[in-house]
């Protein structure tokens, strides 16, 4: 059930998690179809070769549109991989079921689930280019505090001090990131399950 703020409560045995539920969109414009497309085909080719491996000029070349087009969007290209993973991010929302997360356990399975992949590997390109774009920098801080926001409206009934729960699980998917981007195997699901989840629990009993 939505509440005024756009939140569901997740119902269930050891609860506490608290669903953010975005409002209805409108149908996009003829100018928001474009910019999806360019989002979409910017994510397939920084993954596919990396943030520093792609020019605006390619993901104009691939979009079939000029680069004042790209630019009429985005006023750089660290500006359009920023909204990159605002929008992968908010697409991820879109397709997954907070209301079936009914405690912490489950909600660990988020931090290395495979459809977030892209997003993590995303996420370090975007760190590395942050040391020297302030573009990205500013931007990455801007979704960074959104996205703070958001988790410590979801763990809010889980913890005493929200700020440091969802500072622990963002850092925990960010260093997933960082071993899938340098191709380090990760430990197997069973294994690296229970060790999120015991850490998770530490946590909970020093916030609590």
């Amino acid at each position: 059930m939505s509440t005024p703020d756009g939140l569901v409560s997740a119902r269930g045995p050891r609860s506490g998690l608290r669903v953010f539920d975005p409002p209805p969109r409108s149908k996009p414009t003829k100018g928001e179809r474009t910019r999806l497309r360019i989002l979409e085909i910017a994510a397939t080719l920084f993954v596919e070769r990396g943030y520093f491996g792609v020019s605006v000029r390619d993901v104009a070349a691939a979009a079939g549109i000029t680069n004042r087009a790209v630019y009429g969007h985005f006023k750089t290209k660290g500006h359009l991989l920023v909204e990159v993973i605002r929008w992968k991010i908010a697409e991820r929302d879109d397709a997954t079921d907070y209301e079936a997360v009914q405690d912490a356990d489950s909600g660990v399975g988020l931090l290395y689930d495979p459809a977030g992949r892209d997003t993590r590997l995303l996420e370090v390109d975007a760190a590395a280019a942050a040391r020297h774009d302030p573009d990205v920098a500013a931007g990455l801080a801007a979704l960074y505090r959104e996205r703070r926001v958001q988790i410590e409206q979801m763990v809010i009934d889980l913890s005493s001090d929200v700020e440091a729960l969802a500072w622990f699980i963002t850092t925990v998917g960010a260093g997933i990131g960082v071993r899938e981007a340098a191709g380090i195997p990760l430990p197997k699901v069973k294994r690296m399950h229970a060790t999120i989840s015991a850490a998770f629990e530490g946590v909970l009993q020093d916030l609590r």
